[in-house]
Order: C-alpha cells, then sequence, then structure tokens
C-alpha cells in the first residue's frame, strides 16, 4: 500500500473533525426546552431531538459577534422550494440570551444563524423532532 494510501484515512478524520462533522446524534432536551450556545462561528450542541407540540428554545451567544437562531425546514433534494422560517430568536449581543416559542411538527429541522453568512461559515445545526 503506498504512503499517500495508508495517510488518507487519517487525512480524512482530520478533515472531518476540523469542519465539525464528529458525532452528530441529537441530544434528546429536557422540559420541551432546548438550550443552545452560540459563539463564531458554531451551535452547541450541534444537534438536538425534542417532542413534537410546543417547545422553548433558549440561545446563550457565548462569542464576540451578535448572532441568533432560526428554526427552518429543509428543502426536498431538487425542490425549487426554499426554506421555510418556522421561529427565530431574537439577535443577541455577547453575554445575552433570548428564548421564543413555538409549535413544531415531526421532522428534521435546521437551525442557522440568520445574520449575515455565519450559516456559510458553519453557524448550523439540526433539530429531529419526534
Amino acid at each position: 500500500m503506498s504512503r499517500a494510501a495508508r495517510l488518507l484515512p487519517v487525512l480524512l478524520a482530520a478533515a472531518a473533525w476540523g469542519a465539525g462533522c464528529g458525532d452528530r446524534t441529537p441530544i434528546p432536551v429536557e422540559n420541551r426546552t432546548i438550550g443552545l450556545r452560540l459563539d463564531e462561528y458554531r451551535v452547541l450542541p450541534q444537534a438536538v431531538s425534542a417532542p413534537a407540540g410546543q417547545l422553548r428554545m433558549i440561545i446563550r451567544n457565548v462569542g464576540l459577534h451578535p448572532h441568533n437562531i432560526a428554526v427552518e425546514t429543509i428543502p426536498e433534494i431538487g425542490s425549487d422550494e426554499p426554506a421555510k422560517e418556522l421561529a427565530r430568536t431574537s439577535t443577541v449581543h455577547a453575554g445575552q440570551r433570548s428564548e421564543v416559542t413555538f409549535l413544531i411538527e415531526p421532522g428534521t429541522y435546521d437551525l442557522v444563524c440568520t445574520i449575515a453568512n455565519h450559516d456559510d461559515l458553519g453557524q448550523v445545526g439540526t433539530l429531529v423532532v419526534e
């Protein structure tokens, strides 16, 4: 086996770790409340699961720049339909928090910061509703 072939798995694992593509097993929420920490440019935890119905989402900005979180539908592959926003927190500055209460049906949703290109920089997460 060539040296390049032996290094390929190591390089792929390092790239996935660096891109935040590690374990994205959804963390179950407690008391129908989703708690998220935001910084440059992450949503922590990256994946959460919750029961359908009324949920409360509380965000805390532990970063330096303003952030928010929107809950959005995920368009089907090949669809021209844009993502639909179901809920959004207010924008908060460093050290601040915000919360929003919303109703949601079973499915998988994106959690995204809607400020500038924060989502393109990796400030995204997943909400799995059962």
